[in-house]
């Protein structure tokens, strides 16, 4: 994934089993941009891909964005800027 990121970004996810999986993109505030998966998510290596648009299809401004990775009993958030 590079970071910053213009227009797109990528995400990978390896899952060692198959589980029910939650991506989610949210803002500096916490509020939520857009769902990138949601559901149940078979073994292996999986990639997500954020247009940088909003649930809605609306553009997101530039800034900092998280991204949360829900697996199972895993959960883990990383940072991403999106600059134009």
């Amino acid at each position: 994934m590079p970071n910053p990121f213009n227009p797109s970004t990528r995400i990978v996810i390896d899952l060692p089993v198959p589980t029910r999986v939650r991506l989610v993109v949210y803002d500096v505030k916490g509020g939520l941009v857009a769902t990138l998966i949601d559901g149940h998510t078979s073994a292996g290596r999986k990639e997500a891909f954020w247009n940088g648009k909003n649930s809605s299809g609306a553009r997101a401004v530039s800034g900092i964005y998280f991204y949360r990775i829900t697996a199972g009993s895993f959960t883990q958030t990383k940072k991403m800027v999106l600059l134009k």
